[in-house]
């Protein structure tokens, strides 16, 4: 008798969204396959072999829907009822889960009425991070949820590169305070410069600007300004400014010995997810790849100085290195892979069945 995790299929749902729709009827594919990467929330369609769609009236062939909730509630709400009306099982997660984010959202009292409601009709919710998961139980006491982070393909995927140098800056915007961007650049360069290593910082396009600003600054890159005069007085600061393709990004990364960063958004934990499909060690973050992959490793609960002396030891010891990679690839396969998702997953949805 098959498994039947093997035979699970799920559709990732987004009311209106850019991506289109992407079938991944190979799981995670190969790194360069069109489309985008097996990761974020494509991710629980890739680790199923299934389907990631946008659209108001979308009707997925699979039974099973995971409903993705933005900032506009209302177009998830129809989304919602019309699913149910066509027989899926839905389940909804939260899209943009940073405390913040979710705190932005819910100053508006309809989109916390409708959050409400989308709890009361959905089957279930997963949540993405550890601080999401009371907040369904607070807007429905007797919604199922679980706990399920997005996975990355580590079993699948190895982009290490053979000899790695200096340090990334995982995180990009600048102006986003809960980033700490400025922060955990202005705190590593020094560190970088006293183990002779190179740091590399992507400056993204400034974002959560006043409005007159962000009119500006489609003529006059704010983010890049200050990028460009931070390291004129760090000669070994190179800055980034141009946008990668994901695939490049991911290479350009995997070429460091370590990623730094001290986000403190509790996030699902993008950069750890990266940083571990490139077997690169990430130093602080509190998102949730951060705490269950690099627990040795992340910023929750550490101070800043405690993260500095973790990438100290991380340059100039190579064992150490070497046995954080080991133990973070060794405890996504246990906690976050695809076929750990794909089996929790399918538990889940069938439990609702039931």
């Amino acid at each position: 008798m098959p498994d039947p995790a093997t035979l699970f299929r799920l559709a990732v749902v987004t009311p209106g969204g850019k991506d289109g729709c992407q079938t991944f009827p190979q799981g995670a594919g190969r790194p360069g396959d069109p489309g985008h990467l097996p990761v974020n929330f494509h991710a629980y369609a890739a680790c199923t072999q299934g389907t990631f769609l946008g659209g108001d009236t979308v009707t997925p062939e699979h039974d099973h829907v995971l409903l993705l909730i933005g900032s506009r509630m209302e177009r998830a709400e129809r989304l919602l009822h019309h699913l149910k009306t066509a027989g899926k099982t839905v389940v909804i997660t939260i899209k943009e889960t940073g405390l913040t984010q979710i705190s932005a959202h819910f100053q508006k009292f309809e989109n916390w009425s409708a959050f409400q409601r989308l709890c009361a009709a959905a089957d279930g919710a997963i949540a993405t991070t550890y601080d999401t998961e009371p907040l369904y139980r607070a807007a429905n006491p007797r919604l199922p949820v679980a706990f399920l982070p997005p996975p990355y393909p580590v079993e699948e995927w190895d982009l290490s590169s053979p000899q790695p140098q200096g340090i990334f800056i995982g995180t990009r915007q600048l102006f986003v305070t809960s980033r700490c961007h400025a922060l955990a650049l202005a705190l590593v360069a020094p560190v970088a410069a006293e183990s002779q290593e190179p740091v590399s910082v992507i400056s993204g396009r400034a974002s959560d600007l006043p409005p007159v600003k962000r009119l500006l600054n489609k003529v006059v890159d704010y983010s890049h300004d200050w990028h460009r005069r931070f390291a004129e007085g760090a000669p070994q600061v190179r800055v980034i400014a141009r946008q990668m393709p994901a695939l490049e990004y991911l290479r350009t990364l995997a070429a460091h010995r370590l990623v730094f960063q001290m986000d403190q958004s509790s996030v699902p934990g993008q950069v750890a997810g990266d940083a571990l499909l490139c077997r690169v060690p990430c130093v602080g973050g509190n998102g949730t790849a951060e705490r269950l992959v690099f627990p040795d490793l992340c910023g929750h609960g550490r101070t800043t100085g405690e993260l500095l002396d973790l990438t100290r030891r991380l340059l100039r010891d190579s064992s150490y290195r070497e046995e954080m990679i080991r133990r973070s690839v060794a405890l996504a396969r246990e906690k976050m892979c695809f076929s750990t998702a794909r089996r929790s997953l399918a538990d889940f949805f069938g439990s609702l069945s039931r």
